[in-house]
């Protein structure tokens, strides 16, 4: 009798979408995905516990009764960072999430920065003290809800780590999340901090208690309890991690681990990373709208750069433009082919974080659309998002130095699904290009680090199937040089400056 091949569950909650994929650790392939919109914290066990008993019932035997040959072997969530909700002393959710692109806590993150010295923190953590850092938001929730987090023995609980508690009672995060928050140092590779910093935490009035606990890279969280998820077909006491920040957890799946290699992850947001074998100065970094990050194993330094204007892009310039068939409007889009170059989009519907930051940069046409068609037109957009992303690998190959990427993995649901995007990508790249095609590697990828911490998989580290993008075509070089100039001249000519209240990684 054949025997079924080991299977790892993997939760990617997001800033639109929650996703939650089975994984056939043997290849690895995903084997059945469920998605719904990223519930209030409030609904988010019966929508994760539903979305899991629809994964694991399209793998079942008829009837919809669960075979025990495809419950899985381990549980490991992935969410978007900057996000949380503080819970009480049960567990329970005080509210609705604070989100990354909130916008709430700005004033609170310019008096930190002038407090605590804007250069001292991001040296100290990594990251740009702005609106969308939980620090600011702690400071935030101090003033305007004192007894959510600061009173009556609260708790911060990431997007990630709420899941992880759901499944196993225990409230814990990574270092990939922890390092997103502003309240955790950055430490070096292979020695990071395993809690909090308690002097950041007092600056704003709260303490290691208050907090997660932090996991070693490679630490499990706890195992699967009986309740909502074991009713939807896990089996209580499988192993579960937290495997990190969402899109660390899509590079490392893509099997971007060292120095020299750069991953290019696009959802709703989109960020660019590059891993290195030394932190470089961190100075030019913070200039540059970017990151000091570790990679999700703890063993290298990475910059990351994001842009909120991805997917969002893409979904804004639909709305306001009216289309109703997307499908056939993304196929006239390919039917283009190469076509010049002349008319761009600067895709800044949230500001733009890097490089050159800019909070009030807004879209903006680079040449002229009147008489255009639906097709040029959106033709303009995903070309001058193609650009950004250029543009911010550009400047992480300048950061990096000798660590600067000779290839690039190109992951997430848009790039697999929108081949027009994709070929303009790989057209201004550059660096050759290769497509991770899986359309949730974020989720995949959690599963397969859950996998690998989990000691399944005989010792071997899985990477999703990748496969070689065509380049840009015969020729085209200058075109794309000059296009990247007037890009670059446009987004730096409407720069503003101002307080940083833009983007995400």
């Amino acid at each position: 009798m054949p025997t079924t091949p080991p299977t790892a569950l993997g939760i990617d909650v997001g800033t639109t979408n929650t996703k939650v994929a089975l994984v056939d650790l043997a290849e690895p392939r995903v084997l059945a995905v469920a998605s719904a919109r990223t519930p209030a914290p409030a609904d988010a066990a019966d929508v994760l516990a539903g979305l899991v008993a629809r994964v694991l019932r399209s793998t079942s035997h008829p009837g919809g009764h669960v075979s025990s040959g495809v419950v899985p072997c381990a549980v490991g969530v992935a969410s978007m960072a900057e996000t949380g909700v503080p819970v009480g002393p049960d567990g329970r959710p005080r509210g609705d999430w604070l989100r990354w692109d909130g916008q709430r806590a700005g004033a609170e993150a310019d008096l930190l920065a002038a407090r605590l010295g804007r250069a001292d923190l991001f040296a100290a953590t990594g990251v740009r003290v702005s609106a969308k850092v939980p620090l600011a938001t702690w400071e935030w929730l101090r003033t305007h809800r004192p007894d959510d987090l600061h009173g009556g023995a609260g708790r911060w609980a990431g997007a990630a780590d709420l899941v992880g508690m759901l499944l196993t009672g225990r409230l814990a995060t990574d270092h990939t999340l922890a390092g997103r928050t502003g309240g955790y140092r950055l430490g070096r590779p292979g020695d990071l901090p395993t809690a909090f910093d308690a002097d950041l935490l007092g600056a704003v009035g709260l303490t290691p208690a208050h907090v997660p606990d932090v996991l070693v890279p490679g630490e499990p969280l706890g195992v699967v309890l009986d309740g909502p998820f074991t009713a939807a077909g896990l089996r209580a006491g499988t192993p579960v991690v937290v495997a990190g920040h969402d899109h660390p957890v899509g590079t490392w799946a893509a099997g971007v681990r060292r120095p020299g290699q750069a991953a290019d992850s696009v959802g709703t947001a989109e960020a660019v990373c590059t891993v290195l074998a030394v932190d470089p100065v961190p100075g030019p970094v913070a200039a540059a709208g970017m990151s000091l990050v570790r990679t999700v194993s703890g063993a290298h330094a990475a910059l990351l750069a994001g842009s909120s204007s991805a997917g969002a892009a893409v979904a804004w310039w639909l709305e306001s433009h009216g289309t109703a068939d997307v499908d056939a409007l993304m196929a006239d889009v390919a039917a283009l082919g190469d076509a010049p170059l002349d008319t761009l989009v600067l895709p800044y519907v949230r500001g733009r974080q890097t490089p050159a930051p800019d909070p009030d940069a807004t879209p903006q046409v680079v040449g002229d659309l009147d008489g255009r068609s639906a097709a040029e037109g959106a033709f303009a957009l995903l070309a001058g998002l193609a650009l950004q992303a250029r543009w911010m690998l550009d400047e992480q190959r300048r950061l990096a130095g000798a660590d600067a990427a000779t290839s690039v993995a190109v992951l997430g649901g848009p790039m697999s699904a929108n081949a027009a995007w994709l070929r303009l990508k790989a057209r201004v790249s550059p660096s050759p290009l290769r497509l991770v095609a899986e359309a949730e590697p974020v989720a995949a990828g959690a599963a397969l680090l859950a996998a690998e911490r989990s000691g399944l998989g005989g010792g071997s580290v899985a990477v999703l199937p990748s496969s070689p993008v065509p380049g840009r075509p015969d020729g085209a070089a200058s075109d794309v040089e000059h296009a990247l100039s007037r890009f670059v001249a446009a987004a730096r000519g409407g720069g503003r400056g101002g307080r940083d209240r833009s983007g995400t990684p």
